[in-house]
């Protein structure tokens, strides 16, 4: 392929999104972590709307149309996310970019994603509270549920993993998109897709299950609260999840020639 065949637009991004993250990680650490509990709390509230669109079902699985539903309700966190500036786990895998450029020193990376997790989890579990406490998951809301969480929890950890690495990798394709878009209204349509794509499909991403996993304990779950089985899918989500978003930030930028670039 010619040089002039290339496609300077997709390499500049690559390279554009190496250096916006690498800034995310070199944020005054208080300041990220009060970030960090707003995308918590924001993915919290995605995950109430996605619950308020499943319920009415009863006990029943959701239909395809409902899951759909579901999770064009749940797009709702991520954009205010994105438009708010918030820090979000999930999409922070993707520092695996400027770190292997080295744009990023290595032992910042995994510093700001503990700060970051932790305040996301933080956020959400709070949000989980205050809607339980306002009496949000009595009657149809808390059968969804109940039937939400039972089904995340009764997956083997090899399926929470792999189902992780599909979600992030849609997640992160949807930050990549949406930190690439010049207006508002192309940031959100690039954010609506990709989610409603994973939500609809049940896949695991660790800071939406940091809300769901709690309202279904606090709706009541059958069984009552299991530690163990919340704290082992929010372990094997997390990680799958960092595989998911460092494959898709890595490919991305490789395809656009950005990884020998960004590393002269």
């Amino acid at each position: 392929m010619d040089e002039k065949d290339k496609d300077p637009v997709g390499e500049a991004i690559a390279r554009s999104a190496a250096e916006t993250l690498a800034a995310k990680a070199q944020q005054e650490w208080r300041r990220m972590a009060v970030l960090a509990v707003l995308a918590g709390a924001f993915i919290a509230f995605g995950s109430v709307i996605s619950l308020v669109a499943q319920s009415g079902l009863g006990e029943g699985p959701a239909t395809g149309p409902v899951r759909l539903l579901s999770g064009l309700a749940f797009s709702v966190g991520l954009i205010l996310v994105m438009i708010a500036g918030a820090e979000l786990f999930t999409g922070n895998t993707m520092m695996v970019l400027p770190a292997v450029t080295g744009v990023l020193p290595v032992s910042r990376m995994p510093a700001a994603w503990t700060v970051v997790w932790l305040g996301n989890l933080a956020g959400s579990v709070v949000v989980a509270l205050l809607f339980a406490a306002s009496g949000g998951l009595e009657g149809d809301v808390g059968d969804a549920a109940r039937n939400v969480v039972g089904d995340k929890l009764d997956k083997s950890p090899q399926a929470v993993f792999c189902s992780g690495i599909l979600a992030n990798a849609l997640v992160c394709l949807a930050v990549w998109m949406s930190m690439n878009a010049s207006t508002l209204p192309a940031k959100i349509l690039a954010i609506v897709g990709p989610i409603m794509l994973f939500v609809a499909a049940g896949l695991e991403h660790s800071v939406a299950n940091m809300s769901l996993i709690p309202m279904g304990w606090l709706s009541g779950l059958p069984g009552g609260v299991d530690w163990s089985s919340g704290l082992l899918n929010l372990l094997f989500s997390t990680a799958g999840n960092i595989v998911g978003g460092a494959l898709l930030a890595l490919a991305v930028a490789y395809g656009h020639d950005a990884l020998k670039r960004a590393s002269r």
